[in-house]
């Protein structure tokens, strides 16, 4: 009886190792750098659904628009901070079909570069 226990012990604690291990892949992977379209614009965007300001123009989300945060998941538009940097596709009807939330370090890639102006 003893020795049933161990070895059902043993069986639940390997499962929870594995479990852990398949996790810490996982997340690993999700903060690996991730691949951000190269057309698409860039923008300050404050979410109000179903608009988005980006920049000066207000559009609307497309019918299944996706949104991907930080950690590149897609979350509900309500789920979407209030403002953010972000890349942004639009579809032929001119509503917004795909959104990238940037971390900081992102959008110091695409942030437009302070002007300097030159005293002569």
């Amino acid at each position: 009886m003893l020795q049933a226990a161990i070895l059902s012990f043993s069986r639940h604690l390997a499962a929870a190792l594995a479990l852990g291990l398949a996790l810490v892949v996982w997340t690993l992977d999700a903060s690996a750098a991730r691949d951000l379209p190269k057309d698409a614009k860039f923008a300050k965007a404050a979410f109000a659904y179903p608009n988005v300001k980006v920049g000066d123009k207000t559009l609307r989300l497309a019918v299944g628009s996706r949104i991907r945060n930080e950690h590149n998941l897609i979350i509900m538009p309500a789920a979407a901070p209030k403002t953010a940097n972000v890349l942004f596709k639009t579809d032929g009807g001119g509503e917004i079909s795909e959104i990238w939330i940037l971390t900081d370090e992102e959008s110091k890639s695409y942030s437009p570069a302070p002007t300097v102006n030159k005293v002569r």
